[in-house]
């Protein structure tokens, strides 16, 4: 344990000379990006595939801390399209890809002002089709669009988590 921290430690000290920083770590000042995330509402999205995106947003957002007031509102639009991509000599599909779509941006607590930050997600997955076992067929797709949300949630906080490190530093300047 002691050697995979003194490892590390000796990692991060030629980055922190180039300005990089962790987003989860505290900042110098006492501030954190983490906790502008958790000042985050994050409105309902359609659909299915909508509300489990939501739930991992919310999930990552609010983190193991309090509830705090929310200051921002991160609003997102998100698709899943499918195709079949494998297909035997009897035309039957035998692997399909899925790709999710995400626009995102953070709003601040004045209504109208332009978007602090706006980004688009694009992940991609799949899965191979046994013929004949709609049961399983439909456990992967469940397992599938939760993958996704979890892939396009992560990308979501991180860009979000940087930009609030970025205006932190310009701030400090």
């Amino acid at each position: 344990m002691r050697r995979s921290w003194l490892l590390s430690a000796l990692l991060m000290t030629p980055l922190a000379g180039c300005g990089w920083s962790p987003v989860y770590a505290p900042a110098a000042a006492g501030g954190s990006p983490m906790a502008d995330l958790g000042q985050i509402y994050v409105p309902v999205i359609p659909d299915r595939t909508g509300q489990e995106l939501r739930q991992a947003l919310q999930v990552r957002l609010e983190g193991s801390g309090a509830p705090s007031a929310k200051k921002y509102t991160l609003a997102v639009s998100y698709g899943i399209s499918s195709e079949g991509i494998g297909i035997d000599p009897f035309t039957d599909v035998t692997f399909i890809r899925y790709e999710g779509h995400a626009s995102w941006q953070l709003l601040g607590a004045v209504p109208g002002t332009p978007p602090l930050a706006t980004g688009q997600v694009n992940v991609q997955d799949g899965y191979s089709v046994i013929v004949n076992q709609y049961f399983y067929q439909n456990l992967d797709t469940d397992a599938l669009y939760r993958r996704m949300a979890d892939n396009v949630a992560d990308q979501i906080v991180v860009r979000v988590a940087a930009y609030f490190q970025t205006r932190d530093k310009v701030a400090q300047k």
